[in-house]
């Protein structure tokens, strides 16, 4: 499969607004698209109050629907690049949405239980990096639950070389794009999780080969340009072991690969399905 593209968000030099004044729901950019909207009211299913406890349930919501999209961003969206400060308007949005894309997304995190924060009614502040694993930047998106609804609130670019995890991405930014690089990056065996999704059975562990590898990963999704890494305020501290989980929206998907760094050299030592 084709390795996700990234497309890059720019910020006009304009004079900065309140970064937190939250947009009417039902405002419209004209009266046509008022008229448009109106002519589906009866046919849109508008999102559960429920919605906005979880931020994985809002943006589920958020990536799925372009008009609930617009209805949740702070406009003109406030945003930064270095010492640069600008803003986005709602039509300049409409034509470089950064979140009309695909729907896997990724979580990096060292420790088990920093997974219960996804299940964590009391987070209030997510952040959505945008990451160019090449181009080592990333555009960061400011999620802020704000008088009880999730909302974009700001956003800004920079550099994730020195970034709490930007060791490990410059590592894994090499290893999903050089073959040869990834074969050396490695454990030899590779350990295998498969755990149903039910409960009822048991974990089953395999281990696998290097070549064995590459027969299971061909085919397989390409994440060698772009990642959406969503951080719900994870601990980021260790330079010795990073877990990155895959993601799907709204299906049920999710793997595990489990890279420990022995001897300044970064492994991949487990993948869990």
């Amino acid at each position: 499969m084709a390795a996700v593209m990234g497309l890059a968000v720019s910020c006009d030099n304009r004079k900065m607004t309140n970064a937190f004044e939250a947009e009417e729901e039902d405002d419209c950019d004209s009266v046509e698209a008022f008229v448009g909207d109106t002519l589906h009211l009866f046919d849109e299913e508008l999102p559960p109050v429920a919605a906005d406890k979880l931020f994985d349930d809002f943006f589920f919501t958020f990536i799925d629907d372009p008009k609930y999209r617009l209805r949740r961003i702070s406009f003109p969206l406030q945003c930064s690049d270095g010492e640069e400060l600008g803003q986005i308007a709602r039509d300049e949005w409409k034509l470089i949405d950064p979140f009309d894309i695909g729907r896997l997304f990724f979580v990096i995190y060292e420790r088990e239980q920093d997974l219960e924060l996804l299940k964590d009614t009391a987070v209030s502040e997510v952040f959505v990096e945008r990451i160019f694993l090449q181009e080592q930047r990333m555009e960061v998106y400011d999620f802020k639950r704000m008088d009880g609804k999730w909302r974009l609130a700001n956003m800004k670019k920079e550099d994730w070389l020195n970034t709490p995890n930007g060791d490990f991405l410059k590592f894994y930014a090499h290893f999903v794009s050089d073959s040869l690089f990834q074969r050396e990056a490695l454990s030899e065996p590779v350990k295998v999780v498969l755990t149903p999704g039910d409960g009822d059975e048991e974990v089953q562990e395999e281990f696998i080969t290097k070549d064995e590898w590459f027969e299971i990963q061909e085919g397989s999704p390409v994440f060698d340009e772009v990642l959406m890494n969503i951080d719900y305020g994870q601990t980021s501290i260790s330079q010795n072991r990073k877990i990155l989980m895959l993601e799907g929206v709204s299906n049920g998907l999710q793997m595990k690969f489990k890279f420990n760094k022995q001897n300044e050299k970064w492994m991949l030592m487990e993948v869990e399905y």
